[in-house]
């Protein structure tokens, strides 16, 4: 069901569509329509008439400005996160890219290597393990709040099995 304000807004949509020179021609029909089929003007002292006109413009210019300023804060806040996803990746990729190729070990880690090598296992395995033992805490921590939902891909949108999508705050494209 509609709420009040709504009712009309289909009626009114067309009737501004058909005004091709805007809200100014829009605004003088309305004001024509009161003059030549009620008694708008003449059923209350002029400045009855006038106020009741700049009350209801009060308040709506209020709550368009308002709502504005939500949108225009919302939209702020989608900015910032972006933008701190932004530099964390490219914060990751500098890590990673300054990472040493060599590591050194320890005489116990290098012990374990020997003898995880001896049993077949290779250095890349021994080093995931090693990774994974010290992440463990985090990667807990952040199964738990993320459980259930989808990564996002590389463009901040998602693979699927039969399609995928990219998106940024101008377009979203699906494939």
């Amino acid at each position: 069901m509609e709420n009040n304000e709504e009712k009309f807004d289909m009626m009114l949509l067309g009737l501004a569509q058909k005004h091709t020179g805007g809200v100014i021609e829009l605004l003088d029909t309305i004001f024509s329509f009161l003059a030549r089929k009620t008694d708008f003007y003449v059923g209350a002292p002029k400045e009855t008439t006038e106020q009741m006109v700049m009350e209801k413009f009060h308040k709506y210019q209020t709550l368009a400005f308002k709502e504005h300023e939500k949108k225009k804060a919302q939209y702020a806040e989608m900015d910032r996160r972006k933008q701190e996803r932004l530099k964390k990746r490219e914060m990751e990729e500098q890590k990673v890219a300054s990472e040493p190729k060599i590591k050194e070990l320890t005489e116990d880690e290098a012990d374990q290597l020997e003898k995880n090598l001896a049993n077949g296992q290779d250095a890349e395995k021994t080093e995931t393990a090693a990774k994974e033992q010290k992440t463990e805490g985090e990667e807990e921590e952040e199964d738990e709040k993320n459980k259930g939902k989808l990564k996002p891909n590389a463009e901040n949108g998602c693979d699927l099995e039969n399609y995928r999508w990219t998106q940024s705050l101008q377009e979203v494209e699906v494939q």
